[in-house]
């Protein structure tokens, strides 16, 4: 216990036990003052609550829940992180199957991705298989006064099965085979039957003198 002189102040460490149970008398090392030091007084005991005993079997605490839950929000936070992982494995399917589906206009664009499906196993296709470009003609004419190139041709089905048709691009070369221009043409039909033929027109109104070559290929719609 801490004893405080009440002449100077001074504060001493004191053990209890000596100053027995009735108290004693002591001295102020420093001013010499005396007087009479009680023990301290002993707390008031408290009466000892009843407790209920602990249950029989304690359900373990699972690792990283040391805190209660609130009721109901274990419950929603489960109910929520089922729910993103099910949209995000619509989306990723969504995906995948677009992936699939048109991996032909993919490897149209991509052609790198070609050997990745071969190796899964998947039919490859390019764009426009099946299908034969036939006839293909371009003349120069005179309209209004004003020159134009025409290009003419055919889209013929080959195949045993039906094939969509794709659009065309018309490329125009000049000296060095350089590009001097490039259009989209559209088809006439869009699905082919076995054996069935659509066509195309494209006009250049006013076209380079320098065209040497003109060339058609597919591309995706």
């Amino acid at each position: 216990m801490i004893v405080t002189c009440p002449a100077c102040s001074t504060r001493y460490l004191v053990d209890p036990a000596s100053l027995g149970s009735e108290g004693r008398t002591v001295r102020c090392a420093r001013c010499a003052h005396s007087w009479m030091q009680r023990p301290p007084v002993e707390p008031p005991a408290f009466p000892r609550e009843e407790l209920e005993p602990p249950p029989a079997a304690v359900r373990p605490i699972p690792p990283g829940s040391n805190l209660p839950a609130r009721p109901g929000h274990a419950r929603r936070r489960k109910s929520s992180n089922a729910t993103w992982w099910a949209v995000l494995a619509l989306v990723v399917g969504g995906l995948g199957l677009g992936l699939v589906v048109g991996r032909e206009q993919v490897a149209a664009l991509w052609p790198a991705v070609t050997p990745l499906y071969e190796a899964a196993g998947l039919s490859m296709e390019t764009l426009g298989s099946g299908l034969e470009l036939r006839g293909v003609q371009s003349e120069r004419r005179l309209e209004n006064g004003a020159t134009v190139l025409v290009i003419t041709g055919q889209i013929a089905n080959v195949s045993e099965r039906e094939r969509p048709v794709p659009g065309l691009q018309g490329t125009a070369f000049g000296p060095g085979r350089r590009v001097l221009q490039s259009w989209e043409i559209q088809p006439s039909r869009t699905e082919l039957y076995p054996g069935e033929i659509a066509t195309f027109e494209s006009v250049l109104r006013n076209p380079d003198e320098a065209i040497s070559e003109i060339a058609i290929s597919f591309r995706p719609r």
